[in-house]
């Protein structure tokens, strides 16, 4: 079949799912949460199914395109509440094209025979993602929160079940030919686990997002080490991330949410990065972990960072491991790649080690360094003590990465990178941060929906400023990763 017809009917396809979707609601009236799931499945299953019918995925590319602009209109204005009369607002609609487009690139773009990958990925989406939703509504015990929202055990538990059994159906259709059936049985598991951890820490339609790009990344990343003939991490890999969850939130450094995003994390850093990779999240992670747990500093995380910190620290890291998996083998890209993902834990680390570290022993800091007094703690904030163990903290993972790397250029680009992020974050801290009017009428960073905002930008949160605090590492330290590959070659 021609791309062009296969274009067509795969637009029309889409457009009879979401008209179904409204008949149920008009005609039969069926509730937006039911006719929202149906629509999901048949919208999935639908690009799951259609993906073989194209020879290149430049038209789904344009389709993909058009349904994100389409169904981001129509959230705006209200269109379609068989998708879009949810008493919850999502954004679900309009991530799931995005997704399609993204997981195109890691599963067909740099490699044809990756396709299996991404209709694996959108089968899970359609029926397992459903399930759990279907479940999860209905149970009332081990609730867990998510943001401002709570998901429920028996949900996860259940996507991890559905998600397996579609890996395993989907890859007896189509799968590399050098996989058997305990390559399948890995695959399938691994999806399980995976997906439901991407699945639990996103809300508000997020998961349309991070589970088809787990999968992908999974899928794809498997394939390449059972090729390598080191499949047998991935295994070890689960088992790191299971370990690392529950002993996170045995201790109380994480609540439920954040360590599920930890496990995803560190199944990653095993199972597709190694231990060159491992060593700059761990050296942000362990020292970090440990110093929030001294004596004096602020106590508001004392029942364990959420999903949400997890990702503002660590989110930009995961996503270039993520690149690196599947991209095409390249060792420019590679350097580049792990420069910028070491750069982010070193800005990371630099801002962590300077709040940690200056609340408790910087005595009073001042807007910017030379403004008027804040209270300890509050962002804006600069001590020397704090901008020393700024520094200190970045140097920490340069260290690392220098004896990783055998150069001392590396390290010390790390270091600049590092405290370059940690001043982005200051700076935005003491301009656009959001700040709010609590009930008790004091000023507070963090509050509930209706909170009044008092000063900075509604949506520039504390974990936004953490996460623009290490993509400004990873920006500035990927030059660095580039300048000594050439110099080595």
């Amino acid at each position: 079949m021609p791309d062009a017809a296969a274009f067509v009917l795969f637009a029309a396809v889409l457009g009879a799912a979401v008209g179904a979707g409204e008949a149920l609601r008009a005609w039969a009236g069926w509730p937006a949460d039911a006719t929202r799931r149906v629509v999901h499945a048949l919208v999935g299953l639908a690009t799951a199914a259609s993906l073989s019918g194209f020879r290149s995925p430049a038209l789904i590319y344009v389709l993909a395109g058009v349904f994100v602009a389409g169904n981001g209109v129509a959230l705006a204005r209200g269109w379609f509440p068989g998708m879009h009369g949810t008493a919850r607002r999502s954004v679900g609609t309009v991530l799931f094209p995005l997704a399609l487009a993204l997981c195109l690139v890691a599963g067909w773009t740099w490699g044809a025979d990756r396709v299996f990958a991404v209709q694996a990925a959108f089968a899970v989406l359609a029926l397992a993602d459903p399930a759990a939703s279907l479940v999860g509504a209905r149970a009332r015990r081990f609730r867990y929160a998510v943001g401002r929202g709570t998901k429920s055990a028996a949900g996860s538990l259940t996507f991890a079940l559905v998600a397996g059994a579609v890996t395993g159906a989907s890859l007896s259709i189509g799968r590399p030919a050098a996989w058997g059936g305990g390559e399948v049985a890995l695959a399938a598991l691994t999806v399980a686990l995976v997906g439901a951890a991407a699945e639990s820490v996103g809300r508000d339609g997020w998961d349309n997002l991070t589970v088809p790009l787990a999968v992908v990344v999974a899928l794809v990343a498997l394939e390449r080490a059972v090729e390598a003939g080191d499949a047998a991490r991935f295994a070890w890999a689960l088992a790191a991330g299971v370990a690392f969850a529950g002993a996170t939130w045995r201790v109380g450094a994480l609540d439920v949410s954040g360590a599920l995003a930890g496990a995803l994390l560190a199944w990653a850093l095993v199972a597709v990065g190694g231990v060159v990779w491992a060593a700059p999240a761990l050296t942000f992670f362990v020292p970090s972990a440990a110093l929030s747990r001294l004596p004096g500093g602020d106590r508001r995380d004392a029942g364990g960072r959420t999903a949400g910190q997890v990702l503002a620290n660590g989110g930009v890291g995961l996503a270039l491991l993520a690149l690196w998996a599947v991209r095409p083998a390249d060792d420019a890209w590679g350097i580049v790649l792990w420069t910028a993902f070491a750069s982010s834990f070193a800005a990371a680390a630099a801002d962590t080690w300077a709040t940690e570290i200056g609340t408790r022993y910087g005595g009073v800091p001042r807007r910017l360094g030379f403004g008027r007094r804040l209270t300890p703690g509050e962002s804006g904030g600069v001590t020397l003590t704090g901008t020393l163990a700024s520094v200190a903290g970045a140097a920490s993972v340069g260290l690392a990465v220098m004896l990783a790397s055998g150069s001392p250029w590396m390290g010390a680009g790390l270091i600049v990178a590092g405290v370059a992020g940690a001043a982005v974050d200051t700076l935005l801290g003491a301009t656009l941060q959001a700040r709010f009017r609590a009930s008790d009428g004091a000023v507070v960073e963090t509050a509930g929906d209706d909170a009044p905002l008092v000063s900075g930008v509604q949506w520039m949160t504390n974990g936004a400023v953490n996460l623009a605090c290490t993509a400004t590492g990873a920006a500035v330290g990927a030059p660095v990763g580039l300048l000594v590959w050439f110099l080595h070659t």
